[in-house]
């Protein structure tokens, strides 16, 4: 008989972690080692129980999914991953380009039961640095940003943008061309799916530090240039703080 395939699941919402381990308990032959809720927390569990299997949610707070596979790279770790994303088209196509496999949430159990089959098949694989090379060559080369609009959509280079303005449930895209695009994405969802180094300076402002040129402390705001033309934004002192933390990173 096969050894049992030795899990991890990482994901930060603990129902869709409790339902994807309730999910994988029914299915013969997987062994759930851990579950873990951020991308620290996922290493740790990998390093000690070192699985063969990793179920990795894509959207988490902080570091997302693809950093964790940046720091299995770089620790020599390799496992094979079975990505878990809700919505984001711009990582199922890196996905599909390094040969990876993913499910869409909320989990299907019959997904879930083809995807382990898949799994099965080719177990004896051993591509799985290779992947792991393409995915994050493709995921640094592609940089456009797929974004749902209420008309269609548009894509979108995160360097481009200037800055993000909460409307309600739906998110004001301030480009560094002067056109605005609104996204019917909150700014919440929104802020997860754009790289590490934007940072949320209020409840209602997302700004690209790229174009940070002033932080004034007293009157508690900061300012953005862009080709000549300045933009204050308000920030509240406690994300004051923070943003100084992570300007001195």
């Amino acid at each position: 008989m096969n050894n049992p395939i030795r899990t991890v699941i990482v994901d930060d919402e603990q129902q869709a972690r409790d339902m994807l381990e309730h999910l994988l308990m029914e299915i013969p032959g997987v062994e759930i080692m851990a579950k873990a809720e951020n991308v620290q927390e996922g290493l740790k569990a990998i390093q000690k129980y070192t699985p063969e299997l990793i179920f990795l949610d894509i959207e988490m707070p902080g570091a997302d999914g693809f950093s964790l596979v940046n720091e299995l790279k770089s620790n020599q770790i390799h496992c094979n991953i079975i990505f878990v994303t809700a919505h984001n088209q711009y990582a199922i196509q890196a996905i599909k380009q390094a040969a990876f496999d993913y499910l869409l949430k909320p989990v299907d159990r019959n997904d879930l039961l083809q995807s382990i089959e898949r799994y099965r098949q080719k177990r004896t694989d051993s591509s799985v640095v290779e992947k792991m090379d393409v995915l994050l060559e493709h995921l640094k080369g592609e940089k456009k940003i797929r974004l749902n609009t209420r008309a269609g959509f548009v894509l979108i280079d995160p360097a481009h943008i200037l800055y993000c303005e909460a409307d309600s449930n739906y998110t004001v895209i301030h480009l560094t061309n002067g056109v605005c695009e609104t996204s019917s994405l909150n700014l919440g969802k929104l802020e997860v799916l754009f790289p590490d180094n934007f940072i949320r300076i209020s409840r209602v402002h997302l700004i690209n530090p790229s174009y940070l040129y002033k932080v004034n402390r007293k009157e508690r705001f900061c300012t953005l240039e862009n080709d000549g033309e300045s933009i204050q934004l308000p920030i509240p002192v406690r994300k004051l703080k923070r943003l100084e933390y992570l300007l001195e990173e």
